[in-house]
């Protein structure tokens, strides 16, 4: 097997940590989604079995443990797995699930360094926090693309937390130009930020927010734009629910289009197949609910449909993050954002301030983005010229409409660039005129088209044709 050779920023990366760990005992490492972190945990731990030292890597689900199985036997290391199903065998390195770990802790040897991957779950009091403090002694490193949680808590010892200083990675726009990660073309709805849903543990209910998003209720049709702003590329499609899911796969199958949703309940082979059906083009639409968000490792995208509404800036960047893989061919991600999380959060590669103190919760936070009235890109409000397609912006354009929840015939428009918050016009703009979902069809035929395209429930068509008779 060919040596693994790390990129010049991934072993920046380490030679930081290490001067890190000189000083501190517990330290968080951040690099984007898509950066490579996988490869420089491997190199970790390599460094430090070759010193004689115990290493434990944590993680929390089932997809990690395998992936950081993996990524330790490709740098030349066979590890315990400590999770249902597997016998502990005492060897020097161990990759463990952290909820099978806490039961375990009489029974594990006293690890001399601990990789906590994820390292935004880990707060005090949590099950993360009772492993790290059943040895006080051992060394920590956290890594992590989003060193912030919803709730607002830090990481940081300053503020309850464990770790005592944060070693940052390159940037994601950063990566972008160096041709490390694709570039993010994101087209979103700036109306979907004034959303009226209730808030469950800061963030939306999802319950709630799938029958406002589900059955084409967001503005704009997710499978018309996925044909037209994505195919032939294929897509992963993050959701409300698990019903959700299914009902957004189901309606891309009902186009033609080869789809499938996955759940917690989908036997594990079967996961992992659909998963990397994505890469074979068997599959061009993989819908889920939490499943591929964080951590999965997938193949190279297209790009991300977005019908998930999140306050939450990390669940929002691992899940566009999930379609910035690059590959041969590929210059660009598309992110259809139906929701309006990136006029909500910013782009992916916005330059963010991240530190282990917390912030307050992020209530209410919209990050304003002008729209391209020609190609309908979204970028920062201070750009003079769309990026996209030279359309040069008039000092009184207004490219902003606020609509409600309802579906309207409409376009998702592209975002390039976070912004600062814009002053409020003088005078009101009139509030765009909504349409019928029938609107623009003329023939029975026409209506039997649309509701097959926009995946209506059988007899729409029917039920429209004859109140337009009965009308007539």
């Amino acid at each position: 097997m060919a040596p693994i050779v790390l990129r010049d920023y991934q072993q920046q990366l380490l030679a930081d940590l290490r001067a890190a760990l000189k000083v501190h005992r517990r330290v968080c490492a951040v690099m984007p989604t898509g950066a490579g972190k996988g490869q420089t945990i491997g190199a970790i731990v390599q460094g430090a079995a070759g010193k004689g030292r115990r290493v434990l890597v944590l993680a929390h689900r089932a997809e990690l443990i395998d992936q950081l199985t993996g990524t330790v036997r490709a740098w030349g290391l066979e590890p315990d797995v400590i999770a249902p199903g597997h016998q502990l065998q005492g060897r020097q390195v161990a990759v463990g699930s952290v909820q099978t770990v806490v039961r375990r802790l009489a029974l594990l040897a006293a690890p001399d360094l601990i990789i906590q991957d994820e390292a935004h779950h880990l707060v005090a009091g949590n099950v993360w926090g009772r492993v790290i403090n059943a040895w006080p002694q051992a060394h920590l490193i956290g890594k992590s693309a989003t060193p912030e949680r919803l709730d607002g808590k830090g990481l940081g010892v300053e503020a309850g937390g464990y770790f005592e200083a944060l070693v940052l990675g390159p940037s994601a726009a950063w990566l972008v130009e160096q041709g490390w990660l694709a570039r993010p073309r994101v087209f979103s709805w700036p109306g979907a930020r004034n959303s009226k849903l209730r808030r469950r543990m800061g963030d939306f209910d999802l319950e709630e927010a799938a029958r406002a998003f589900g059955d084409r209720a967001a503005i704009g049709d997710a499978v018309s734009h996925y044909r037209r702003r994505l195919r032939p590329g294929t897509a992963i499609c993050f959701c409300c629910t698990t019903c959700h899911a299914e009902q957004m796969a189901a309606a891309f199958r009902s186009a033609g289009i080869r789809a499938a949703s996955v759940s917690g309940s989908t036997p594990a082979e079967e996961r992992k197949r659909l998963i990397a059906g994505l890469g074979t083009g068997e599959v061009e639409v993989l819908s889920s609910c939490m499943i591929i968000s964080e951590g999965t490792d997938i193949p190279s995208v297209g790009g991300a449909i977005l019908m998930r509404p999140t306050a939450s800036l990390s669940l929002y960047l691992q899940m566009v993050g999930r379609a910035l893989r690059p590959a041969p061919g590929k210059s660009e991600a598309v992110i259809l954002d139906h929701v309006g999380n990136a006029h909500r959060h910013g782009l992916p590669t916005d330059e963010r301030e991240w530190n282990l103190a917390g912030r307050r919760r992020r209530e209410g936070v919209s990050i304003p983005i002008k729209d391209c009235p020609v190609c309908f890109c979204s970028c920062t409000s201070a750009a003079q010229v769309c990026p996209d397609c030279g359309h040069l912006f008039l000092t009184d354009e207004r490219d902003e409409q606020r609509r409600g929840l309802q579906h309207v015939e409409g376009e998702l428009v592209e975002v390039t660039g976070a912004a600062r918050h814009r002053p409020k016009p003088k005078q009101q703009q009139q509030r765009p005129r909504r349409t019928h979902p029938a609107a623009g069809c003329r023939t029975f035929e026409e209506l039997l088209q649309r509701e097959h395209e926009r995946g209506y429930k059988p007899g729409w068509a029917r039920h429209v044709w004859a109140a337009r008779q009965r009308s007539a």
